[in-house]
C-alpha cells in the first residue's frame, strides 16, 4: 500500500524536525528531527490506526462473516 505524506519542514517556523500527515489517514501523524524519523513516524502511526480499525471491524462481524487482510 502505498499513502500520500504531506511532510512540512518546521524549521520555517523556528522550530526544529518535520511534522507529516497522511492524506488517507488524516487522524495518522508523524514526527521527527529529520525526514526519515518523521516518516518512519507517521508508518507507525498509520499502521496503529489500521489496527484499531481492524479491531472495531472485527466486533461487528455477523455469524458466518470474518475479516481477512489483502494486499491492495
Amino acid at each position: 500500500m502505498n499513502i500520500t505524506v504531506l511532510l512540512h519542514d518546521c524549521t520555517r517556523e523556528g522550530e526544529s524536525g518535520f511534522a507529516a500527515t497522511c492524506a488517507e489517514f488524516p487522524e495518522a501523524n508523524g514526527q521527527g528531527e529529520t525526514r526519515e524519523e518523521c516518516i518512519e513516524d507517521l508508518r507507525s502511526s498509520v499502521a496503529e490506526v489500521l489496527a484499531y480499525r481492524r479491531e472495531e471491524a472485527s466486533k461487528s462481524l455477523d455469524r458466518g462473516e470474518m475479516l481477512e487482510v489483502v494486499t491492495a
